[in-house]
């Protein structure tokens, strides 16, 4: 573990992109980052508590840099898009992987299967069918290896394309308002536990009075627990990485 936050944060074993706001691209398997929960196609909402979203890349890593914390905490939310591509061959499929870290969407065939489903050239491409990828040639043999019935893709689409990211300035300093930013936390939460657990008002209760409980005693270890112990359904993983929001890689 590095003493300083001189190379953050590649040091801690992971690495970002983005113009405002800024996406975790890759997770260096077995590092502190990778131990604490981080994923590709997290954005980072905060930074020792003061929100990031508008940040560049560049401001973001300086500002890492220079916290006192070693390693600084990052407030994370998962962005990984799911889409949905029903029956075709690679031809019907209509698009080309390139290399990168990570992978990365190079070109997209107007009217084919991938761009009526929303896929577009530069998306990173992240997993396929719910496993994560970053090896180009294994991607390309799964892809191009015989027909499929039902193929999932998990997309990061930074940018304007980005469907439920918004970022807030004030002042003008490029830092956004945190009330706004715990508001747009709240929202997008509420918003996905509807969609998971629909009318199952017990199960939601359960959910909010372990939340309640963490932020009176903060201990992610009894959070975590408590949450795979209610939340045992395949459905329920993509509400638990939604919850899981606070990380210290530490």
């Amino acid at each position: 573990m590095p003493v300083t936050n001189e190379g953050w944060p590649e040091t801690f074993g992971f690495g970002v992109g983005g113009s405002g706001p800024c996406y975790i691209l890759w997770v260096e398997a077995g590092s502190s980052a990778h131990t604490a929960g981080l994923q590709p196609g997290d954005q980072i909402l905060e930074v020792e508590g003061m929100p990031v979203s508008s940040l560049s890349c560049d401001s973001l890593t300086r500002l890492g840099r220079e916290c006192h914390k070693v390693p600084p905490s990052i407030g994370v939310i998962s962005r990984v898009q799911q889409v949905e591509l029903a029956g075709g061959n690679q031809e019907e499929l209509g698009l080309t992987i390139t290399s990168g870290r990570p992978l990365q969407v190079g070109s997209v065939t107007s009217g084919s299967l991938a761009f009526n489903a929303g896929v577009r050239t530069g998306d990173f491409l992240l997993q396929v069918n719910g496993i994560p990828v970053t090896d180009l040639t294994e991607v390309t043999q799964l892809l191009t290896s015989c027909d499929w019935d039902t193929l999932h893709l998990g997309l990061l689409c930074v940018g304007q394309r980005q469907r439920h990211s918004r970022a807030f300035s004030a002042g003008g300093k490029g830092i956004e308002n945190t009330c706004q930013v715990h508001k747009l936390r709240a929202q997008e939460f509420n918003r996905k536990l509807d969609e998971i657990l629909g009318d199952q008002s017990a199960l939601k209760e359960k959910v909010f009075s372990l939340l309640r409980q963490y932020a009176q005693d903060r201990k992610v270890d009894t959070l975590a627990y408590s949450l795979s112990m209610i939340l045992t359904q395949e459905p329920h993983h993509l509400l638990i990485d939604n919850i899981r929001y606070q990380t210290n890689y530490t």
